[in-house]
């Protein structure tokens, strides 16, 4: 049953892996349900509650991290409270009109068009749409490195 547990969980994560580029496709999560899936499979004998539970607080620490990102982007490249509201709004924006890969290019017009609504020079505008753009790409590519560590986790106690 540990190769049907494996191969559920690999289909899952690799789902999973979308959820990266595809806001709908709730990645981390999803691959923390797979992983769950597999201990199930299993009975909880080799993926038991330890290492699910470091999964599932993987999971978490992605969500916050990955929301954060933007944000504190904006943030930390001088933009204001209207530069960091703009690069959430724009995210979302962005995922509308150009999924799957919009909200990098949405946090940064969202940050920048806020600050600019709030009487910001173009420069500092500017500044935070960087910031933006960089923190959302930041988030992204944490969540990768998190999605690689729960199938390293996974598939080690598996095996």
């Amino acid at each position: 049953m540990t190769l049907v547990a494996a191969l559920v969980f690999l289909a899952v994560w690799a789902v999973s892996l979308a959820g990266l580029v595809v806001p709908v496709i709730p990645g981390v999560p999803l691959a923390a349900l797979g992983a769950v899936l597999a201990g199930w499979l299993t009975d909880f004998e080799k993926l038991g509650s330890t290492p699910l539970l470091v999964i599932v607080g993987l999971a978490l620490l992605a969500q916050l991290l990955d929301f954060l990102g933007g944000l504190l982007g904006a943030r930390y490249s001088g933009g204001s409270r209207a530069g960091m509201v703009g690069s959430v709004v724009g995210s979302l924006a962005g995922v509308i009109i150009a999924p799957p890969f919009g909200f990098l290019p949405g946090a940064f017009v969202g940050a920048v068009l806020f600050e600019l609504l709030s009487r910001r020079s173009a420069e500092d505008a500017w500044r935070s749409g960087v910031g933006a753009f960089l923190g959302a790409l930041g988030g992204t590519f944490v969540k990768l490195l998190i999605l690689i560590a729960m199938l390293i986790i996974t598939l080690a106690y598996l095996f």
